[in-house]
């Protein structure tokens, strides 16, 4: 009761409570710190991983204001890093989008000579380590060192990586990294941002000296404990969790390649993939009309990335990746949670292949 009392003060208090929460703040940071092998003096607890993905583009594009900074992101990146990255641009960066081939993984090839045209500029590389829609799984490593053999600095969102993937800055170079706690079963509204020791960024917020005054604002050590629980489960758990998730994957993609008419998998070519995302596309089909019957069924999909739900404008990854949607392609994503059974799986399967025969013969 103790601990829980001491989550409820305002760290940054000078009395024994306040002492207390920001003991309970610290420890947080401190487990994140040593799970992703990093100092812990280089993360910043933030808002989420779009708070996280806008401060490390726009606060590293305005620390160069004036110098004509580069930004060079991939055209799969979550929305978060493009809007970053647009708002950039309208203030004087120069922005340009790595393509990525028909499996979404960025060419290393076009942004080596992108970087040797940028000549002394300051630079900024962001590339996902995970893709969010199709879980294509990049080579942040290379990405990271070429980046560095020409002098820029390495951002990178890995949001969905933390925890299905393995992530270690001690293995990767990068210089800023996202990560957020919701997507590991840890509560909404907490992220965070690594920045490597010795990089400034431009604040995005002004008013308070918490977080180094990185990302000023009365912390909140509750939810910084939940992330740093959510993340030591899921991190100490993820070679067996993703072993189970990949058999769940390539069961559900064979049953839906076999069952469902014209299905194809996107990003199913990809070097390395995240084992608990599953893309599928439905040629001649409606979206619409195929994930309403599936929510209807009591089956939970996406067509894509959640932040762009509400929209209904498409998909930018797969427009990067060269698939021809509009109206008449139906794109259904699937992801597993820890508890996901191979039941749960074939049933989806089923109701899908159902479900777009019966749109697919009413033309709708």
């Amino acid at each position: 009761m103790e601990a829980e009392l001491e989550h409820c003060f305002n760290p940054a208090s000078p009395h024994a409570f306040g002492r207390g929460a920001h003991r309970c703040l610290e420890t947080a940071r401190d487990g994140l710190a040593g799970l992703l092998e990093c100092d812990r003096t280089e993360l910043y607890f933030t808002a989420g991983g779009t708070p996280s993905n806008n401060l490390a583009i726009l606060g590293f594009a305005r620390r160069h204001r004036g110098e004509s900074p580069r930004i060079f992101l991939t055209a799969v990146e979550h929305k978060a890093g493009l809007k970053a990255a647009q708002v950039a641009e309208g203030e004087g960066a120069r922005v340009a989008h790595i393509p990525v081939d028909g499996d979404g993984t960025a060419d290393p090839d076009w942004l080596a000579g992108a970087l040797e045209e940028a000549g002394g500029a300051p630079a900024l590389v962001s590339v996902m380590w995970a893709n969010n829609e199709v879980g294509t799984i990049q080579p942040v490593r290379a990405f990271a060192e070429l980046a560095h053999s020409h002098g820029a600095r390495f951002h990178t969102d890995a949001v969905q990586a933390v925890g299905k993937a393995a992530v270690s800055l001690a293995e990767v170079p990068a210089d800023f990294l996202t990560a957020t706690a919701h997507k590991l079963g840890g509560p909404v509204g907490i992220g965070l941002l690594y920045c490597r020791r010795g990089h400034r960024l431009e604040p995005l917020l002004y008013g308070g000296e918490q977080e180094r005054s990185v990302w000023p604002g009365t912390q909140n050590p509750l939810l910084a404990t939940g992330f740093a629980e959510a993340a030591r489960l899921a991190i100490e758990g993820r070679e067996e969790r993703a072993a189970g998730w990949q058999q769940l994957r390539d069961h559900l993609e064979a049953r839906l390649l076999e069952e469902v008419p014209g299905a194809v998998i996107h990003g199913g070519g990809a070097p390395e993939r995240l084992p608990n995302v599953v893309s599928v596309g439905i040629p001649d089909c409606d979206s619409g009309a195929v994930r309403v019957s599936l929510d209807l069924e009591g089956i939970a999909v996406s067509g894509g990335s959640a932040c762009s739900s509400e929209t209904e404008v498409g998909s930018t990854v797969l427009e990067a990746m060269g698939v021809e949607g509009g109206d008449r392609y139906a794109t259904v994503r699937f992801s597993f949670g820890p508890g996901t059974t191979v039941e749960e799986v074939d049933r989806a399967a089923e109701t899908l292949a159902r479900v777009a025969t019966r749109v697919l013969a009413l033309g709708v």
